[in-house]
Order: structure tokens, then C-alpha cells, then sequence
């Protein structure tokens, strides 16, 4: 029988990025693309054994984590073709794409752009885009506070009022419960990229009914039950009408930082899917 709990840690040079990534188990090849702000954000999933059937690569992307930070800006589309460019460096041209938040919008992207790159998506709270009637209330109350901190070189700052704002007012004691003391510091360094460029490219990203219409995939969505904010459900529910075929999944209990606060339920909304 095949140790899934052998874990392997690499990076790979694309030239224009280097990414690191860690993997384990064999089967079908399963991605985890961590939300905006923090690379950890499915390493509790990553070590669920209900994911022990699969090939599960987690992925630290550009400007997160032990990956390199781009030079240049960096849209949806360049995060979505910088994973599939490292998903055939490790010799895996097909995949189920699991992204969180931002990265759920950019495994949408994926789907869009390379069809036969993404076996299945698995959604969790994309990104407020299209951005439905909490959005408007997000923006005034914790991204908008946070890239003026930003701006004005807070980092410590815009990033309490961004998390506060999507996660709650508990985000930084769910971090250090789960992932250690030490967890805080890298999700501060973490956040700069986020926060200086990848916010853009979340304002920046296209979408609407008849680009959504154009997924194959067949696609789960899942949202919080619990939220903070209701913008990322109101945003989930909108996707899953659009999406042709989409399952719409609700997780009791949990909000925006569901890979942290129930990684056993995510982790099983993706076995499931499969």
C-alpha cells in the first residue's frame, strides 16, 4: 500500500517565478490554492485524511510563502497560468482545482481559459466578483480602511482591518490556535503582496453571466453558514446560478477562514465533490 503521508516539498523555477509546493499520495491529482493574504491557509486541509486518495499538491503562489515575489503585476489569468505552467513541470496535465477566495476566481479563470487543465473545481467563497449588496458595506468598513493603511505603509494595520473585516474579529487567535505563535509573522510578510498587488487584480478581474457560462467543469461552491460578512456568500450564490451544473454547498458553523476554522469539513467537501 502507498505511505499517502510521505510528503515531498520542492520549487519550481518558471522563469519568470519561482514556486514552491508540497505534495502527497497518488490518484487524481487535486490542487490547493490558498486565498489572498496568507500561504497557510490550507495547510490544516493538506493533512486531512479524507484527502488521503488523491494526489494533493499545495501550492505557495507568487509573492507568498517560500515561492518568489514577481517583479511586475500579476491578473487572475497569470496566477491561473503560473499554476497550470507548475502542474506540468510535476507532470500533471489534469487536475481538480480547489481554490479559496481569490484563488477560487482564479481557479475559475483556469477553467476558462484552459479547459482541459481542470477536471473539477471546488470553490470555496470566491472573491466578491460579481460583488452582490454586502459588498458595497466590505468595502467601506474593511478593504477600503486597508489599502489606505497600506498606502501609508501599516501593514500591520491594513492587515487587522482586512482579515477583521472578511474573518472576524478572532482571525489572528484562529491563526496561532491552528498554525503556532510563529504563524502571525508570516502572514504579515504575506499580506504586503496581497494587499499591494493582488487586491488590484481582484478589482481588476472580468466576469459576468457569459463568461461564468463558459465553464465546463463541473463545479461545487461552498459558503459559509457563519460568516463575518455576507458578501462572499451573496457572490457564491450568484457564480452558482451562472455556472452551468453548479452545486451549491453551505458549511455550518464556519465563515470566510473555513480552511482554518474546519479543515476536516473542507477537506471532506472535497472528497465529496470527487
Amino acid at each position: 500500500m502507498t505511505n499517502t503521508r510521505e510528503i515531498t516539498t520542492g520549487s519550481v523555477d518558471l522563469g519568470e517565478v519561482r514556486l514552491s509546493y508540497r505534495e502527497r499520495g497518488t490518484g487524481t491529482p487535486v490542487v490547493l490554492l490558498h486565498a489572498g493574504g496568507f500561504g497557510d491557509w490550507f495547510a490544516p486541509v493538506f493533512d486531512e485524511p479524507a484527502l488521503d486518495g488523491v494526489r494533493l499538491v499545495r501550492v505557495h503562489r507568487p509573492g507568498y510563502g517560500d515561492s518568489s515575489t514577481p517583479d511586475g503585476h500579476l491578473t487572475f489569468a497569470d496566477h491561473a497560468r503560473l499554476c497550470r505552467l507548475l502542474l506540468e513541470e510535476l507532470g500533471i496535465d489534469r487536475a481538480v482545482w480547489v481554490g479559496h477566495s481569490s484563488s477560487a476566481s482564479m481557479a475559475l479563470q483556469a477553467a476558462i481559459d484552459t479547459p482541459d487543465a481542470v477536471e473539477r473545481l471546488v470553490l470555496l467563497e470566491p472573491a466578491p466578483s460579481p460583488a452582490g449588496p454586502s459588498s458595497e458595506e466590505l468595502v467601506r468598513t474593511a478593504v477600503g480602511p486597508a489599502l489606505g493603511a497600506a498606502q501609508a505603509g501599516d501593514f500591520r494595520g491594513a492587515t487587522d482591518a482586512f482579515m477583521s473585516g472578511v474573518c472576524g474579529p478572532h482571525w489572528a487567535d484562529l491563526v496561532r490556535e491552528r498554525l503556532g505563535g510563529d504563524a502571525l509573522d508570516r502572514l504579515l510578510r504575506d499580506s504586503r503582496f496581497f494587499l499591494t498587488d493582488e487586491v488590484v487584480a481582484a478589482m481588476e478581474w472580468p466576469i459576468d453571466e457569459a463568461i461564468a457560462a463558459r465553464v465546463t467543469a463541473p463545479t461545487t461552491l461552498v459558503y459559509g453558514a457563519a460568516p463575518a460578512t455576507r458578501a462572499h456568500e451573496e457572490t457564491t450564490r450568484q457564480l452558482a446560478a451562472w455556472i452551468p451544473g453548479a452545486e451549491l454547498v453551505a458549511l455550518p458553523g464556519v465563515g470566510h477562514a473555513m480552511p482554518l476554522e474546519d479543515p476536516a469539513a473542507v477537506a471532506q467537501v472535497v472528497a465529496d465533490a470527487m
